[in-house]
């Protein structure tokens, strides 16, 4: 069964979260270059409510170097018993908009993320899909409905 999306849309995206968030320098090294504390897990205060996605990662990648990998991203939700996290944390990369689309659940979730290390800031900003999502299935009941005539 696949899934009838239009994610090409501008429109049917909208922006759910965005901040930065620069790390902490503490000491200065032999050398007098900065020493940063690493940037804490992000837990991001919105609660989502559908299933697509867009979350981009942008960060100060000194001269010289190459980087791509910008982290991960966990989604949680809150069961009976507290928060629970579901599924396998999804890898991001770093200044692309990264497309999650989650199994269907019927819940509201949240989400977390946590940068590389090495990262001296982060920028984040995260987008929910409101656009049509529709399945094969559904065109297929709609289209036995119109010629049944109900």
């Amino acid at each position: 069964m696949a899934r009838n999306l239009q994610l090409g849309i501008e429109s049917d995206w909208a922006l759910q979260y965005s901040n930065s968030f620069p790390a902490v320098t503490y000491l200065n090294d032999s050398s007098g270059k900065p020493i940063y504390e690493r940037i804490t897990e992000i837990n991001v205060p919105v609660v989502f409510d559908k299933t697509i996605i867009a979350v981009s990662v942008g960060t100060t990648v000194p001269v010289g170097k190459i980087w791509k990998y910008a982290g991960y991203l966990r989604r949680s939700l809150t069961t009976g018993l507290g928060a629970s996290f579901v599924g396998e944390p999804e890898s991001l990369f770093l200044g692309k908009f990264n497309l999650i689309v989650f199994n269907d659940l019927n819940i509201n979730y949240f989400l977390s993320l946590q940068v590389p290390k090495w990262f001296i800031n982060a920028n984040i900003a995260i987008y929910q899909y409101e656009g049509i999502d529709t399945t094969t299935l559904e065109d297929d009941v709609t289209a036995i409905k119109t010629a049944l005539g109900i």
